[in-house]
């Protein structure tokens, strides 16, 4: 499948899908686990954060349920299979914010305030939450010139 190709809701996977569905923006989210270029509309990232937080909350509480002596959030188990979560995720949750940011017009490097504590989640909150910006359309994909392969003669 390309990304050219049209998924459900008519939005081509290249493009930003602006008010995609919850199960849309999770869909997508795998589709384009490892695609730092293009853009990502607003729904389409923070659906996926709030199933990502909501994940990884529960992967935290469900193993409270066995070991009701063990502080809240302190399960061995629970945290074990929270930063499995979070690792398996790190990848396409770095694409998304690169899409995200490219959206408005940011450089995806913008990502590495993170590395602040607090301030820079904060700041990173704050750009994923601006609208779209049309000058974003600098980080999509653009079609290059198209080379004749080997063997192949441009002469008519």
């Amino acid at each position: 499948m390309s990304s050219n190709d049209v998924q459900p809701g008519g939005v081509a996977l290249r493009d930003p899908f602006v008010g995609a569905p919850f199960a849309e923006a999770v869909r997508r989210f795998w589709r384009k686990y490892t695609v730092f270029t293009g853009r990502a509309s607003r729904s389409e990232f923070w659906w996926w954060w709030l199933t990502s937080f909501a994940i990884g909350l529960v992967l935290q509480l469900v193993p409270q349920a066995f070991t009701p002596d063990a502080p809240l959030l302190e399960n061995p188990v629970g945290s074990y299979l929270f930063v499995l979560w979070a690792l398996v995720t790190l990848v396409g949750g770095l694409a998304l914010g690169a899409r995200r940011l490219h959206d408005v017009n940011l450089s995806g490097f913008w990502q590495f305030l993170h590395v602040l504590p607090g301030i820079g989640s904060l700041v990173l909150s704050v750009f994923f939450l601006l609208p779209s910006n049309s000058k974003g359309t600098r980080f999509d994909l653009q079609p290059g010139p198209v080379t004749p392969g080997p063997g192949t003669s441009t002469r008519r």
